[in-house]
């Protein structure tokens, strides 16, 4: 199972890339069962990478960068059954 991409441009369209890689932030992250130590995760899309752009690295970095509760329902399981996270 694939996710979409999370990412929405100023003009409020969608990005219609899908989810390829996923970070997961937290302390001592060795699998599914410490899904609740996440802090953050960070994603990248098949069409756009991580969203960086023109923009500076510093700005940009939080484009593709969300808390576990900002993620739409559904995503976060299907990072970690689709085995698209680095720990």
């Amino acid at each position: 199972m694939s996710a979409n991409c999370l990412f929405r441009y100023s003009s409020g369209r969608e990005c219609d890339g899908t989810i390829i890689r996923a970070k997961a932030y937290g302390p001592h992250l060795s699998g599914p069962e410490d899904r609740h130590k996440v802090r953050k995760y960070r994603l990248w899309c098949s069409k756009h990478g991580d969203h960086c752009g023109a923009v500076s690295s510093y700005v940009s970095k939080d484009r593709m960068e969300f808390f576990p509760d900002q993620l739409p329902e559904g995503v976060e399981i299907a990072l970690w059954e689709a085995a698209l996270l680095e720990l």
